[in-house]
């Protein structure tokens, strides 16, 4: 099994990246990787009607962003920590721009079925210096769209807003949600709620055959 981290943020190794790796130590029996966007060469959607996914889910602006939906694509279980800018930062908009597009396009042209990222698991992190709630459920909502979208599984939290989880950094600079551990503990007990949900995803599938 394969958990996949997002970090959403334009910043390289900004707080949604420690979040993530805090959240994976400790996990040794499952493989894990973290993808920073904001390593990444993503460019915004250019709506090619005539060109877009001709091949399902291919997109054909070529840049960074198949390494980022390759990863998805391999993983089990997907965890998005996404932080608070206006909504959400702007090269993780392009590429849900992107796979929204590539998701019309691939049933256009080659109808039902073809949607690798269907049924699978994912956490819906928000991080912001505040935590404020409102803000909060604004990103969350917007993630959870996308998600169910596309027919993925977002996890429930016990805890409002319920469709994900807000982490509050205090401060904005790179770092600052190491200080939080309360923050840092409530985000590691997501874990084995995805995990379950990984594990039963495997074994409805393989029960097909």
């Amino acid at each position: 099994m394969k958990i996949l981290g997002v970090a959403c943020s334009n910043r390289k190794d900004g707080n949604s990246y420690f979040l993530l790796k805090e959240m994976f130590k400790g996990i040794s029996s499952i493989e894990t990787k973290i993808v920073q966007v904001g390593e990444l060469n993503i460019k915004p959607c250019e709506l090619c009607f005539e060109s877009c996914a001709t091949k399902p889910f291919e997109c054909v602006i070529k840049d960074d962003f198949h390494v980022l939906l390759d990863e998805m694509k391999s993983a089990n279980g997907i965890i998005f920590a996404c932080p608070f800018y206006f909504y959400v930062p702007s090269k993780f908009q392009s590429v849900l721009e992107r796979i929204s597009c590539l998701d019309y396009f691939t049933q256009k042209n080659h109808g039902e079925g073809h949607n690798p990222l269907a049924g699978k698991p994912c956490l819906l992190i928000v991080v912001s210096a505040s935590g404020s709630s409102f803000n909060a459920f604004q990103i969350l909502h917007h993630l959870q769209e996308f998600a169910l979208m596309l027919h993925m599984k977002p996890i429930t939290v016990n805890h409002w807003p319920f469709i994900g989880f807000s982490a509050k950094t205090g401060e904005m600079e790179k770092g600052a949600i190491l200080k939080e551990k309360e923050v840092l503990k409530q985000a590691k007990e997501l874990m084995p709620l995805l995990i379950r949900k990984m594990k039963k995803e495997i074994f409805t599938e393989l029960s097909m055959y």
